[in-house]
Order: C-alpha cells, then structure tokens, then sequence
C-alpha cells in the first residue's frame, strides 16, 4: 500500500511541476519519403529570385525628354547652329524597337525656328549591366522659319547613334551623335537664272541665255541643308 501512495504522489508532483511548460514541436519540414520526393518546404515555397530590370517584359516603353543641336550647312554657302529641345516615346532601349520625337530648334544669329516630327526604329548594339548602345535610323517633316527668309518645310532623313546607362529600373541617361539630312520640298517651280529672270523649264539649255541657272532662286529661298547632329537627355522607362 505504501508502495502505491509513493508512486501516486511522485506522478502528482511531476505533473503539477511540468503543466506550465509549452509543448516543444521541431521546426522544418518532415523528412521526404523516399529519394525521389520533393520536400514540401521546397516545392511550395521557392524564395524570390532578384529580376534582371533590363530584361524586365513590363519595361518596355521610354519617354525622352532631350537637349539637341545640330551644325546645319545651308545651300548658300551658310553654316549656320540650330539648338533646342525634344520630346519622344520608344521602345526599350535595352531592346529593339521603334520611336518617335517631336523637336524643337533655334537659331540665333537669323532668328529662326525649326519644329520637327520624325519617328524611326533604332537597333540594339550592347546592353550589358545596365548599359546599352543604339543605332538609329528615321524619316520626318519639318518647318523652318527664319526672319527675312521664306518658310521652308523640308523632308529630313536622320541617321545616329545613342549610348547610355540605366541607373535605376525607370531612368536611363543617355548621349548620342548622328548626322540629318533637310531636303526643301516647299514646291517652287521656277528655276532662276544668275540674272534674275525666271524660267518653267528644267531640261538642257535653261537659263543659258541668261547667266545660267541660279539653284537658289531668290535672295528669300533657304535651300537644302545637312549636318552633325547631337543631343543628351534622360528616359523614363515604363
């Protein structure tokens, strides 16, 4: 009888001194069955892998907002720098895609200005940690107005090349050089001739009794232009 209340009042003391003890449960994931089974910590909850942002599918649009200027070497022996700003929208350019920009330039010793659309593709040539390297190429319309001169719209044929640096998923800073060339497609159809008579015909012999041909037409006719071309900006990469 002793023998029982002894080991009734040991069982009494242990489970009086361990009811306030949390039930110790292992962390982890249980042990897989056989070799072949996937743990199940591993195949449900795979960690977060860092994203590559210049492969990135949702950062495939830019907006540009750029400084621009370009030497223009008019018709009539004039060199003349033009400068302003431009505003575009493109593919990534950390891929191949396509563009278009409206400009905007001045020019200070005649007073004039010059507004712009072109739109293009551009060609990607490197993009490795955060840089890349563009080639482009594109078409456009233009108007110059310069004093004492007559408006001019030209059709422009732009070739460049950009290179830059995306410091952040969404900005990019970016530099490029190129060269454009302005043809006048105002329609004039006169051709002058060196002693200011004026002439419809374009064939052989034009002008010949009269000083030859005068390509420039008048004192007010701008002409033709080309030049290297620059600009700087920054890209918003959406």
């Amino acid at each position: 009888m002793k023998k029982i209340l002894t080991i009734g009042a040991l069982s009494l003391i242990s489970s009086l001194a361990l009811a306030n003890k949390p039930l110790v449960i292992q962390q982890g994931a249980p042990a897989p069955m056989s070799d072949f089974e996937t743990p199940v910590a591993e195949s449900q909850y795979k960690p977060l892998q860092p994203v590559r942002y210049k492969d990135e599918v949702a950062l495939n649009k830019s907006l540009m907002l750029e400084y621009t200027a370009q030497k223009g070497k008019f018709e009539n022996n004039i060199d003349e720098d033009v400068k302003g700003f431009g505003i575009g929208f493109s593919s990534s350019p950390h891929k191949n895609g396509l563009w278009g920009k409206f400009e905007y330039q001045e020019s200070d010793n005649y007073d004039g200005s010059a507004y712009e659309f072109s739109f293009g593709g551009h060609l990607n040539l490197i993009n490795a940690n955060g840089f890349y390297a563009l080639a482009t190429v594109g078409t456009g319309v233009s108007v110059l107005d310069a004093e004492g001169f007559d408006t001019s719209t030209y059709w422009t044929l732009p070739i460049g090349l950009e290179a830059g640096y995306t410091f952040t998923p969404n900005f990019s800073l970016y530099g490029g050089i190129g060269y454009k060339w302005s043809f006048n497609i105002t329609g004039d159809e006169q051709t002058r001739c060196n002693d200011g008579t004026t002439s419809g015909s374009t064939g052989s012999g034009t002008c010949s009794w009269h000083g030859g041909i005068n390509y420039y037409y008048d004192s007010n006719y701008i002409g033709d232009y080309d030049g290297v071309t620059y600009k700087a900006g920054l890209r918003y990469n959406f």
